[in-house]
């Protein structure tokens, strides 16, 4: 039974690379009754055991089910936004498959399903659109597209620094993968300001207190519009980049680890570009008044474990900031 289905898995290499493609065969009780090499390493199915094991809903749903014949399919269904996939391996590295499910020619009985990744192709589209977004929330703020820049920098510089060794017993979580996200996703913290009206945002006096409470809607907001077009990493950053580590922060007041990591190390970011830049309602910090303000408050509003780490390398925020700034008149 076995070479039966194998196969018609083999003929599938005409249209796909199934050797390359994860695949599975599967029959109207939903059992899988055939899983390729790809499927089983990629999924951590095991060859004695797939033939017992039902399709969970979240993969494959009787929605999906298309009848046309396999070789006839035409290449937009692989543009649609429907049978799209989202799997995270134990390394969390996160993968995005377009899922074919298709009944079998020859076999009627018999749905084949190819999972197609897709995550590159996903994280450009993405890309872009959270960069068309950014613009547009920069028309109603005074940051511009270096101060942008920078947040990516800063954080995946210091994300990059606690690969060593020496700290991985603290931070576990971070990897490359880690490293290389942050790098990207740091600058949409504050793609909620969409949301918030101008005359809050450009506000050149004190805000008053509702004012204030009008602008926390911001982390938010972020959340909101990242909720379908970016990772989970994006969505953490945007919401709990103004939270504190002593728990005074918002939206949710959360306190230490409670706080995902990501945006701990974004807010020592953006608070270190904040300083250095020149406001309206005040001058910008030279980078020595900027590391003494955040030194002051470590175990506060900071990780202290990240402050530490973030005065050893912090003559690489100063690099950074001199390299991309905005206006030569205010490096220090």
């Amino acid at each position: 039974m076995e070479k039966y289905y194998s196969s018609i898995a083999d003929n599938i290499k005409d249209c796909f690379p199934s050797s390359i493609c994860p695949l599975i065969l599967f029959n109207k009780q939903r059992k899988i009754v055939y899983a390729n090499k790809a499927f089983q390493e990629k999924f951590g199915f095991k060859k004695q055991e797939y033939v017992l094991d039902t399709i969970p809903d979240f993969l494959v749903t009787v929605d999906n089910y298309e009848t046309i014949p396999f070789s006839k399919l035409p290449i937009d269904k692989l543009l649609t936004e429907k049978n799209i996939f989202y799997y995270t391996d134990n390394n969390e590295n996160e993968y995005i498959y377009k899922v074919l499910t298709l009944r079998n020619e020859a076999e009627e009985e018999i749905y084949r399903s190819l999972f197609i990744e897709i995550s590159d192709l996903h994280d450009t589209l993405t890309e872009k659109t959270i960069r068309a977004l950014i613009k547009a929330s920069q028309l109603k703020d005074n940051d511009t597209g270096n101060h942008i820049e920078r947040i990516n920098e800063y954080s995946s510089t210091l994300s990059r620094f606690l690969q060593k060794k020496s700290w991985q017993s603290i931070f576990p979580e971070i990897n490359s993968d880690f490293v290389k996200k942050i790098g990207r996703v740091a600058s949409m913290h504050d793609i909620g300001k969409i949301g918030i009206p101008d005359y809050i945002l450009t506000k050149a006096s004190k805000l008053t207190e509702n004012e204030f409470k009008i602008i926390q809607e911001h982390t938010i907001n972020g959340a909101f519009i990242l909720s379908e077009i970016a990772g989970q990493m994006a969505r953490d950053i945007a919401l709990f980049h103004h939270e504190k580590w002593n728990g005074t922060g918002y939206p949710y007041g959360l306190k230490g680890d409670q706080i995902p990591l990501a945006a701990r190390i974004v807010t020592i970011a953006d608070v270190y570009d904040a300083l250095r830049m020149k406001r309206s309602y005040k001058s910008a910090y030279s980078h020595e008044e900027a590391i003494e303000t955040i030194s002051y408050g470590k175990s506060e509003h900071f990780d202290p474990n990240l402050i530490d780490a973030f005065m050893q390398i912090n003559k690489e925020f100063e690099s950074i900031f001199g390299r991309l700034n905005d206006d030569i008149e205010s490096i220090f």
